[in-house]
């Protein structure tokens, strides 16, 4: 063979195997189900169409709304890149409420959700399968913190502590704006973080930030924005804690948007930022940790708790005790289990909560009619408390539809996350098609379905208005509290939390673990700022429904115009 014919018929091999390795890259549908043709022939998949969006400034998750609504379908599929499966795309709530709730083994949280939730926090049950040999020793851990005794007798007194505090700065702030707007994202931040501060490490309330800001408006004069008329206030200093917890949320958004996240995390993990509130994280919880185990076991023989469990803390360091009585060990207060657990439910119950209250206080001044309706059923249901605030056990035992209704409306409106990732566990069905083994699913807890109308099969138009809101009376995109009410025989007037779709929570076996604690925070934080003040309309052009996107979804404004109610 002379040379040049075998270079040619070397080049013809190479060329023969690079096609075959780039046919073996490009993506591979899953048969049946939609998806984009173009993105199946090219190896970045649907990544161009992520580029497209992030120019457009648009947000990244209406793409996958775009794309179900393009198919036609409550079924599709996207890829991310090379290398990657295919990528469900789910928007039809009664399939996925049979797949969480009825056919939940079929599920896993998968590689993604194990991966990111094991670098942060990897002693939480967060990052752990059911299998995982550890997992029963986590939930036990935080088995006292979503009873009624921990929520009635340590969660609730702390909100309404907080609120009570919180509505005396508001008070300030209204009185100082004389009706011009001001931002509050930052103020309700604050809330939420003394709040769950209080809850799990017994906090008093003048170490919150919500006294600090009412501190710094004694010596700070007010500044409006001469373009908008917008009131400023100063803003207060983040705790080291609190800092640490936005940094790492950094983080996490980046390992959940990467292609890589393992890849991701060789470089995460020597990034100053993150390895500073990593650090941070564990100290500052650690030394909390201390401080309860000193004060529970002062005094107290055999170095046992007392009664007073007035903490988060004070109860999962109590259930370590009773752990390490049983097993016949040395109770170990230094370990990451514990760690783990105390951040994790700050770190949920932090953003989740903010999120929804900014999304509230916007609806509020949006929609006047349904403000009134509110302030007025809590009037009714309140009547003893005509001249002063509602007590907190008065909140706790009173129950005013309409306020259960229009906290369920916003979060219906506005999920704090805008999807849930899941893997199918063995080869299943999904809406009618057989899905393989180790395949990732995005599940939306927003849109089709839920806030605009849904592509559902024909089998399921029967089914009615409980499968999709577009088949309600209601707008599904628009805010409609009495979606959630209906009459009983007597005419009296019930809050039907079934009424519709609604996965804002999850659901199933491993549904959301602090929905007890955020509907409670949520009816005593309404309840005060609703019963305090007059959330005015803002002028047009301060009106906007831009969102920010991250590991929660959040406005990017929210401003108020208020006014105080006396009497």
């Amino acid at each position: 063979m002379t040379e040049p014919v075998f270079i040619a018929a070397v080049a013809a091999v190479v060329a023969v195997l690079l096609r075959i390795a780039y046919l073996q890259l490009l993506p591979k549908p899953i048969p049946g189900v939609p998806h984009n043709k173009d993105s199946a022939g090219r190896l970045l998949g649907d990544a161009p169409y992520f580029k497209q969006y992030e120019k457009a400034a648009r947000f990244r998750t209406r793409f996958f709304y775009d794309l179900v609504s393009k198919h036609k379908s409550p079924l599709a599929q996207f890829f991310p890149g090379p290398f990657a499966r295919p990528f469900l795309v789910l928007a039809d709530y009664r399939e996925a409420q049979r797949l969480m709730s009825k056919q939940s083994k079929d599920l896993s949280r998968g590689f993604l959700n194990n991966v990111v939730w094991s670098f942060f926090l990897p002693n939480h049950f967060i990052a752990m399968e059911d299998s995982h040999p550890s997992f029963k020793k986590s939930k036990f851990l935080t088995k006292d913190l979503m009873t009624n005794n921990f929520l009635h007798t340590v969660s609730a007194p702390a909100s309404h502590q907080a609120v009570s505090n919180f509505v005396k700065l508001w008070k300030q702030k209204a009185a100082i704006a004389q009706g011009l707007p001001f931002e509050t994202t930052r103020d309700l931040e604050g809330l939420t973080y003394d709040i769950m501060m209080t809850a799990i490490f017994g906090k008093g309330e003048g170490e919150g930030m919500t006294m600090q800001q009412s501190q710094a408006l004694l010596n700070d004069k007010i500044k409006t924005d001469g373009t908008a008329k917008v009131a400023l206030f100063p803003p207060a200093a983040d705790p080291e804690i609190l800092q640490a917890h936005h940094d790492l949320n950094v983080s996490i958004t980046g390992a959940f948007g990467s292609l890589f996240p393992r890849v991701f995390f060789v470089f995460e993990k020597f990034r100053p930022r993150t390895r500073r509130a990593l650090a941070t994280k564990r100290d500052l919880v650690q030394a909390e940790i201390g401080r309860s185990v000193a004060q529970l076991t002062a005094n107290s023989p055999g170095g046992k708790p007392g009664n007073q469990l007035a903490s988060a803390a004070d109860y999962v360091i109590s259930r370590e005790i009773a752990a390490a009585e049983t097993e016949g060990r040395l109770p170990v207060y230094d370990s990451m289990e514990l760690n783990d657990m105390l951040w994790g439910y700050f770190g949920g119950g932090q953003d989740s909560t903010h999120s929804t209250l900014c999304f509230t206080v916007k609806y509020l001044g949006m929609h006047q009619g349904a403000q009134s309706e509110l302030r007025r059923a809590l009037r009714r249901a309140h009547h003893e408390a005509h001249t002063r605030e509602p007590t907190v056990q008065e909140i706790i035992r009173t129950q005013v539809p309409y306020l259960d209704a229009s906290i369920e409306e916003t979060l219906r409106l506005c999920s704090p996350a805008g999807a849930i990732t899941k893997e199918t566990a063995c080869d299943t069905i999904v809406s009618g098609h057989a899905i393989p083994k180790g395949t990732p699913i995005m599940i939306l807890l927003t849109g089709p379905t839920f806030t605009q109308s849904g592509a559902r099969p024909p089998e399921k138009l029967s089914e009615g208005g409980v499968s999709d809101w577009s088949c309600s009376e209601y707008p599904a995109e628009g805010f409609h509290p009495e979606r959630w009410l209906q009459s009983d025989a007597n005419g009296d007037v019930r809050y039907d939390n079934n009424a519709g779709p609604f996965l804002s929570f999850s659901t199933g076996p491993r549904g959301c673990w602090g929905k007890r604690l955020a509907y409670l925070e949520l009816k005593l934080i309404v309840t005060l700022l609703v019963w305090n003040f007059e959330f005015l309309r803002l002028p047009a052009e301060l009106e906007d429904d831009g969102l920010t996107e991250g590991l929660f979804t959040k406005p990017k404004s929210s401003l108020v115009s208020l006014k105080a109610i006396t009497g």
